[in-house]
């Protein structure tokens, strides 16, 4: 698929899966040298792939993998280019005027020049390297191998100059020669640490093997995918520095195998080293627990078989475990040629016996059409194919071994003269369905041996191939009009009938008089009575398809899903949309299961040819690329190489047509949604046709699926400035957690009482819209950014429209504007207004506004606590940080003021112990003065004993038992809890600390508590209480003796009250480690007997 980018790709992996293809092969994926709108053959920097907001012509590097990963689900393998032999066409020469492509480094990973005698030049070593042409063969060499493909460097494989070739550390005398002066704007080989992500990771166990082609014992490291930073970087040659590129874009970004490019001119020596590079490399695991294997297909431009035979190797099936093997193919040029010559627009020169046995395919085993090996192509990006290029891929598609159709999406525009147009109608679209016909067909028929059935007087102009007991392949390679009737030998049973599958035949263009059956009965004698279309129609009308496919019929039916909330209809192509435009409808299932059913029909061809094996006997059900759909425990199929591989039974219905009393199939299967991800998924049912014999014949029903059960997830990834001398002005990126995302906008510091209606309203379909720099990450700026602690408001979008809001909080940010936290004005200081008196201060964000609304406002430098709201517990902290950080006097004694002002329960003016008083005994009032502890927010709740903890704790500063709040717990405490409970008194102030009416042993609990706490003495006191030592040893201090004295006079209820407030290990520390510095103020006094 060239001319699109890799998001064109995963957003048509539905029209590829209905389309069948098994493969994809995409044009280099790297850096170009001559710029970002190079198809890529040119490369500059093989290890970039694209990065968030400086992508290459296809994408970013997530893009590519969130692509493959799309069609690894429709089970479909990844191809790209691998481009060994060359880089791009900048030299050593290479200038912009001032600076050279020398000085620049030339090539990431590769030296432009070597030289060890003037640090100050480019290529300066102290290995002792000298070469004026580095890595490279010179510009006046010449030959297939040393020579320079159409200008573009070539690399010389056999140079061995060891460096670091992605350097990480500075200074290394190993390093790769860095660049010095940036040209056009590109510098190479500097050293970064993010460069150990190219390396594979040492500390991983090796597999060493043999590689008989070298004669030597290789170690194989693996890159590291849950720690790429974890990479070793080594010294290598440059083919060693191919090498290890080839092997993580296998490991790292998900390939399955390479078209390698221009391996005509590469010495064929130089395959083994690829070899090894893939050798048990993927990290893909087959269903039956193998391992994917790496396949690639080599360009060798020859039609010489000896030449090209020297770059196949087939081995990795044989051979010796352990030992490095290869699975390489070459593209077909012998047959590419062949058809060039013999599908033109001359009918007299055409002649399929010079098409026949051409193929690459003949010259390991004698055997021309027994796909052995060959990959056979039609056109390509660089050569366009034959006039009858629908012919010639009716042959190539349904011969056996592997065939590719070309494919160009012009999405780049039209008037790009590389690469070459394509087939238009490959995925389908305004162009037609031919070829997707064709690869169907190839699918559901293309099995069983090749059998040349052409009668001998008419191989010039006909071919007439049978795939054994499957098709019927009918070619023609005449440009007159009319048709030619034959008959021919089959492999059929007699009296089966044999369904033209292409259309052709029902086609009022190509058939405009009814010359061609749509089924053919074959005879009794085994025989077919067929007619042989020509290119153009009895009219005289140019069609190009002389072809005709005959076999017989598979299940007819329909496959439908319960549960589908809506459809996201494919659309309508253009001339200039037709690679892009998604045709395929998606349905999408927002229940948590639904139902897939599949209906086949009592078969009768034409209406009236009964065909009962067509009805079927069996269906099987696939999602994705193969996963346990039934509940079985298992994938129900794993053997690699069937047509079952990857699907399961149908087990909540499951009725064959063949065997049912009317011949009607029904196949459902119900899906467990919740185990599926959110977003696509890719269903196949497929059908069978009965047979006693011969290879499977099937019907496949596909549907997409977008599973929409929640709502989408996205997160901050980073707030930055994008301007070093204004950090104020800032960018942030919204990730899309789970990829789900189509649009996202964002807001910054909004209000926390703003419902998601009120968000949505304000944004309406554009508001703050971000900007898309990659698959998964989105930019909006903002300028004048205080320094504080944001909120971001995300409303993110997905294709199906629904929508979620988040609130992200404590983005905290340090900028030039502001003093940070609590500089609420953000004017560089700290002041009064900070605090109160202001409509900006804290007590104007923490108390509710005119209509009683609370976090009605918001202000980053006043969310002290990051949690994206603007509450009491702000205040509170703003008077801990001007404590910290000496703020200003005044602004320090406002914030303590202001938390003082707080406590004000009764609203009398003042905060002391009264106020103590009035909250105990509003517990229940849901008013918000009484909520101290924000626990209240959003939802209302009456006061309770925690908004009674912050007033004694954080708004006093003190404890229980502090019956006078002068911040200590002391005999003076003790005389009023006394005098409170020998004369009945109640209130704080006389020792009703826990303000239920009466002074009682709850109380002296309380206080004898803390009392111990401040002196050390809280383990002795737990010991004697609990039971563990109730000796009097040690319990002579004068708090435990309290303690000893107050167990005898209340008994086991004081003890149980007394241990009951003793806090859990970590609050208990929390909580000594506050009243640490009370204890150092402690005062002594006498006591006070009762």
């Amino acid at each position: 698929m060239f001319e699109a980018t890799w998001r064109t790709m995963e957003n048509r992996a539905p029209d590829i899966l209905n389309a069948g293809y098994g493969g994809l092969w995409t044009p280099p994926p790297s850096r170009a040298d001559t710029g970002d709108q190079s198809v890529g053959y040119d490369v500059y920097d093989r290890f970039d792939l694209g990065s968030a907001g400086r992508p290459t012509l296809y994408g970013t590097q997530t893009g590519l993998i969130s692509a493959i990963a799309a069609m690894h689900k429709i089970g479909t393998n990844v191809y790209v280019d691998l481009v060994w032999n060359h880089n791009g066409y900048s030299t050593l020469g290479t200038t912009d005027g001032t600076n050279t492509f020398a000085k620049a480094g030339g090539y990431p990973g590769f030296s432009i020049q070597l030289q060890n005698t003037n640090p100050n030049n480019p290529g300066y070593n102290t290995l002792g390297y000298s070469n004026v042409d580095g890595d490279f063969h010179g510009a006046n060499e010449g030959g297939d191998i040393n020579g320079r493909v159409a200008g573009l460097i070539d690399i010389a494989q056999e140079k061995n100059y060891q460096f670091i070739r992605n350097p990480v550390t500075p200074g290394d005398s190993r390093n790769l020669p860095a660049g010095t002066q940036s040209l056009f704007g590109r510098l190479a080989n500097v050293p970064n640490a993010s460069n150990a992500q190219f390396y594979p990771d040492r500390d991983l166990p090796k597999n060493t093997v043999w590689d008989a082609r070298t004669n030597s014992f290789v170690d194989l490291y693996d890159f590291n995918s849950a720690s790429p930073m974890a990479g070793d970087a080594v010294t290598e040659n440059a083919t060693g520095y191919l090498m290890r590129n080839t092997k993580w874009m296998v490991q790292q970004i998900g390939i399955d195998g390479f078209r390698i490019d221009a391996a005509k001119h590469m010495p064929t020596w130089a395959l083994n080293y690829y070899d090894q590079s893939v050798y048990a490399a993927s990290k893909r695991t087959l269903l039956d627990g193998s391992q994917q294997r790496i396949f690639a297909f080599s360009e060798v431009f020859d039609g010489n078989m000896g030449t090209l035979q020297q770059y196949i190797r087939k081995d990795y099936n044989t051979g010796t475990v352990g030992s490095v093997r290869g699975n390489r193919d070459d593209l077909d040029f012998p047959l590419f040629f062949a058809m060039q010559n013999n599908l033109t627009a001359n009918g007299v020169q055409n002649d399929w016996r010079s098409v026949k046995n051409a193929s690459l395919d003949v010259n390991d085993d004698g055997l021309a059409n027994n796909g052995s090996q060959g990959v056979a192509f039609v056109s390509s990006h660089d050569s366009f194919g034959p006039h009858l290029s629908t012919v010639a891929y009716a042959y190539t598609l349904m011969r056996p071994g592997n065939a590719i159709v070309y494919f160009n999406a012009k999405e780049f525009g039209n008037g790009r003269a590389f690469p070459k147009d394509g087939r238009g109608d490959a995925l389908g679209g305004m162009y037609g369905d031919r070829i997707t016909k064709l690869v169907d067909i190839r699918n559901s028929h293309g099995r069983g041996n090749y059998a040349d059935r052409t009668p001998t007087a008419d191989a010039k102009e006909m071919l007439i191939y049978e795939r054994t007991n499957s098709a019927l392949v009918v070619l023609s390679n005449r440009m007159d009009g009319g048709f030619d009737s034959r008959t021919v030998p089959t492999g059929f049973a007699p009296g089966t009938p044999l369904l033209e599958l292409t259309g052709n035949a029902s086609d009022i263009t190509f058939d405009p008089h009814n010359d061609f059956p749509e089924v053919v009965i074959v005879n009794g004698d085994g025989t077919a009575n067929l007619r042989v279309p020509r290119n153009k129609n009895p009219d005289g009308v140019e069609t190009g398809r002389g072809y005709l496919i005959y076999g017989p019929s598979g299940p007819q039916g329909s496959l439908s899903l319960s549960n589908v909330a809506s459809t996201l209809a494919g659309g309508t192509p253009t001339a200039n949309t037709n690679g892009t435009t998604r045709l395929a409808d998606v349905k999408v299932i927002t229940a948590n299961s639904f139902d897939v059913t599949l209906n086949t029909n009592k078969v009768n061809l034409l209406g009236s040819i009964r065909d009962h094996d067509a009805d079927g006997d069996k269906a099987e059900l696939k999602i994705d690329g193969g996963i346990d759909i039934n509940g079985n425990g298992t994938v129900d199929f794993r053997s690699t190489g069937g047509t079952s591989y990857g699907f399961e039974n149908f087990v909540t219905t499951n009725t064959p047509g063949y065997t049912s009393a009317d011949n009607i199939g029904t196949y459902s299967q119900s899906v467990d949604a919740t185990t599926l991800s959110e977003g696509y998924h890719y269903i196949t049912a497929r059908a069978y046709r009965h047979r006693a014999s011969g290879p499977a014949i099937f019907t496949d029903f596909t549907q997409s699926v977008y599973v929409d059960r929640l709502k989408p997830v996205s997160s901050v990834n980073s707030f930055v400035e994008w301007d070093l001398n204004a950090n104020e002005n800032r960018d942030v990126y919204i990730k899309s957690d789970d990829q789900t995302a189509t649009k996202v906008q964002v807001l910054i510091d909004q209000p926390a009482n703003k419902t998601d209606a009120e968000i949505l309203a304000q944004l309406g379909a554009s508001g703050s819209l971000t900007t898309q720099i990659d698959r998964d990450l989105f930019k909006f700026g903002f300028f004048n950014v205080g320094s504080g602690n944001h909120v971001f408001t995300i409303v993110t979008t997905e294709i199906t429209g629904r929508q979620n809001v988040q609130r992200i909080f404590g983005v905290a940010t340090s900028t030039r504007r502001g003093a940070g936290l609590g500089d609420l004005d953000f004017g560089g200081t700290y002041t009064i207004g900070d605090v109160t008196g202001t409509a900006y201060g804290m007590e104007a964000m923490v108390y509710p506004n005119a209509q009683g609304q609370t976090n009605h406002s918001f202000n980053a430098a006043a969310d002290m606590n990051a949690d994206g709201l603007m509450d009491s517990r702000d205040l509170y902290l703003q008077r801990t940080r001007f404590r910290a950080i000496s703020a200003p006097a005044a602004a320090t004694a406002a914030s303590v003021a202001a938390v003082l002002k707080r406590g004000d329960m009764n609203n009398d003016g003042s905060t002391n112990a009264a106020d103590i008083d009035h909250l105990h005994a509003s517990f229940g009032n849901a008013d918000w003065r009484y909520d101290l502890d924000v626990d209240g927010w959003p939802t209302p709740s009456g006061a309770d004993r925690q908004d009674a903890d912050v007033l004694i704790r954080t708004i006093f500063e003190t404890d229980y038992g502090d019956s006078d709040l002068n911040g200590i717990v002391d005999f003076d405490d003790y005389s009023h809890i006394d005098n409170g409970f020998n004369n009945s008194n109640t209130g704080w102030a006389n020792g009703d600390f826990d303000g239920n009416g009466i002074v009682d042993f709850d109380d002296y609990s309380l206080i004898d508590f803390v009392f111990n706490t401040q002196g050390r003495g809280l383990a002795r006191a737990i010991a004697y209480l609990d039971g563990s030592d109730p000796s009097s040893a040690g319990m002579n201090t004068p708090s435990l003796l309290l303690v000893q004295q107050h167990r005898e006079q209340f008994g086991p209820g004081y003890a149980n009250s007394f241990l009951s407030a003793v806090p859990e290990p970590s609050s208990a520390f929390v909580l000594i480690g506050g009243l640490a510095a009370s204890a150092a103020r402690f005062r002594r006094s006498r006591h006070r007997s009762r």
